[in-house]
């Protein structure tokens, strides 16, 4: 029995040994297999690394030379992503190798441009006027100002918009077309008072002129004869002429004629102060005015600043495209204005032309100029600029650093070609109304659901009232008749 135990114990150890054993080699297998692993990912990086370096360094003998390029995040001329560089981009490096060198954009001989994006306006002009960049865009009002008066800087007409454009929240301009249309209706009880107070005088003067002639149509009493002769001239007033009042004697017939001339005109011009209340509340001029209303405007474009002060606008400063769109799509606020192809770009590519609330409602027609600054330097050469021929990155530079007046040479192709580009590039948004009066018609057309719900609701009143009307003629000719059978047995009792 001992025997047995002890070998059944000596077998239990043996395998524990081996199974040991077996773990302590998967996990050095293991182990290794992951250093293994390791090794071969730090190699890889290594080769990908000292490829990109190689790549880089190819690239920089093949460029040779290099100019730097301040550039303003200002959509869709110029816009900082790794794709669409913006349509001047293009432009604006074609027209600066092709004019400084002499050579196309893609000739490696050729210096290449380095983009340096800028924050605003301000942090460009710094650059400049160190001399820290070759050339800067756009270059705007303000900057244009500060930087006219450098000798070392030629500034280049490169692009001139036709102006700027409201894109509105139609919901909440129509909430206050909706509320001037109130405000209007109510706004003419000036003149609805001047007819009732005339009309109460001529009313007075009637009974005094009538009351002892016509005493059966204007009673003698004047508590009861004054509201006649009112009635009178209210109606004589709206040409109604029921006939039921009329004047008899020859100073209440003269009277009656001046009095229907007056009211004419009372009336005829309560209802054209009434009507043009109504025309301007619909037509959507509220929508498209921002005079002392808040419009939101981009801080990166001081030309729109400028034409907002012109027209007395509250202006509210976005600092990029994407906040002013999250403001405007939540109804903070109700107009923004832009440049017109900013405006384009705006609704195009937020997709803010699938929101039928957003729409573009006026173009303000303002020219603004964007110009290109050219920097000239002192050249020297440089020895990181190529291993070889630093003669010939010599001449280049100097190409590069007195090629201004070249480019303002070239303005107007420039520009030309500027505008042909954003013509291609850019999907213009049609110019839409704001008015109710759109409202105003759907309300009486024959295919609108307003329509058939209000004729419907209408119907129902009608049938409603003619039903009450049966009901109420059928009670008032039975209560009657009851009446008179218990009188009659009251007289037969």
């Amino acid at each position: 029995m001992h025997v047995a135990t002890l070998r059944l114990v000596l077998c239990l150890m043996v395998c524990c040994d081996l199974w040991l054993a077996s773990s302590q080699k998967l996990q050095l297998d293991s182990i290794d297999q992951s250093e293994l692993v390791r090794k071969a990912r730090e190699i890889r990086q290594h080769r990908q690394v000292r490829q990109t370096r190689q790549l880089r360094q190819e690239q920089d003998k093949e460029t040779k030379c290099k100019f730097k390029f301040a550039l303003l995040d200002f959509p869709p001329y110029i816009m900082n992503q790794s794709i669409n560089r913006g349509f001047m981009y293009e432009i604006l490096t074609s027209f600066l190798v092709t004019t400084c060198f002499d050579r196309e954009a893609t000739d490696p001989i050729a210096c290449k441009m380095v983009p340096v994006f800028v924050q605003n306006q301000d942090e460009m002009v710094k650059l400049i006027k160190n001399g820290s960049v070759d050339f800067g865009f756009p270059i705007l009002s303000d900057a244009k100002q500060k930087l006219a008066v450098l000798d070392s800087v030629t500034l280049i007409r490169a692009f001139a918009s036709a102006g700027c454009s409201i894109i509105v929240n139609l919901k909440q301009c129509k909430a206050e077309s909706r509320e001037q249309l109130f405000t209007s209706i109510t706004s003419q009880w000036p003149i609805l008072a001047y007819i009732i107070l005339l009309s109460g005088i001529s009313g007075v003067i009637i009974w005094l002129l009538e009351h002892r002639s016509n005493a059966s149509q204007f009673s003698p009493l004047f508590t009861k004869g004054s509201p006649e002769g009112f009635w009178w001239a209210v109606e004589s007033l709206t040409t109604v002429g029921y006939g039921d009042k009329t004047p008899k004697t020859f100073c209440g017939r003269s009277f009656g004629i001046i009095w229907i001339l007056i009211g004419a005109i009372m009336l005829s011009l309560f209802t054209a102060l009434f009507t043009n209340a109504i025309q301007a509340s619909l037509d959507g001029t509220r929508c498209r005015d921002i005079g002392g209303k808040k419009v939101g405007v981009s801080n990166k474009n001081p030309e729109t600043h400028i034409v907002a002060m012109e027209l007395d606008a509250d202006f509210v400063k976005f600092n990029n495209l994407d906040e002013m769109q999250e403001s405007l799509s939540q109804g903070t606020i109700g107009r923004v204005m832009l440049d017109r192809n900013t405006a384009f770009h705006f609704l195009d590519k937020s997709g803010l032309k699938r929101n039928r609330q957003i729409r573009m409602i006026r173009n303000i027609d303002y020219p603004m100029e964007y110009y290109l600054a050219h920097v000239s330097h002192d050249v020297m050469a440089s020895p990181n600029d190529t291993n070889d021929s630093d003669d010939e990155v010599l001449a280049r530079k100097t190409e590069l650093s007195v090629c201004g007046e070249s480019l303002k040479g070239l303005s107007t192709d420039m520009v030309g070609v500027a505008k042909d580009a954003a013509k291609v590039q850019l999907i213009p948004a049609e110019l839409e109304t704001a008015d109710l009066s759109d409202e105003m018609e759907g309300l009486f057309s024959t295919g609108s659901q307003m329509t058939k719900f209000i004729l419907l609701a209408l119907l129902g009143i009608l049938t409603f009232l003619m039903i009450i009307g049966k009901l109420w003629e059928v009670y008032t000719n039975c209560k009657p008749t009851i009446h008179k059978k218990r009188k009659g047995n009251y007289f037969l009792n």
